[in-house]
């Protein structure tokens, strides 16, 4: 029944993001917060994105110790490059039709990772 209800929430987060995303507000959902701004882009990393899935998928990180997490919905077949700070992240990733996934990916400063979908 747990597995059920996450399941549930995952699909309803996937569908939310993906009716936003057709309502004319861009592929990926950023939100910033001044401290990002203010540490510059020398402790930032290159994350990127690549889904392997004939549908559109969620993922969704939260830097561990902080507030706040970032929504990117990445369409089908194809990669969302972003920007991110270093640290350990906790990502989740949600398909219509899939299992959700969620794992942990330590980054680190200007450094390039590529995370499979």
């Amino acid at each position: 029944m747990k597995n059920k209800s996450i399941t549930i929430a995952f699909f309803t987060l996937a569908l939310s993001c993906l009716l936003l995303s057709s309502c004319g507000t861009g592929g990926s959902s950023v939100s910033s917060s001044p401290a990002v701004a203010a540490t510059g882009k020398s402790q930032e990393a290159r994350l990127k994105l690549s889904n392997k899935f004939y549908r559109p998928i969620v993922v969704r990180l939260e830097r561990l110790g902080e507030s706040g997490r970032r929504d990117i919905t990445v369409p089908a077949r194809s990669s969302e490059s972003i920007r991110v700070q270093a640290g350990t992240y906790k990502y989740s990733a949600v398909a219509e039709g899939f299992r959700p996934i969620s794992k942990y990916k330590e980054i680190e400063a200007r450094r390039s990772y590529t995370l499979y979908f």
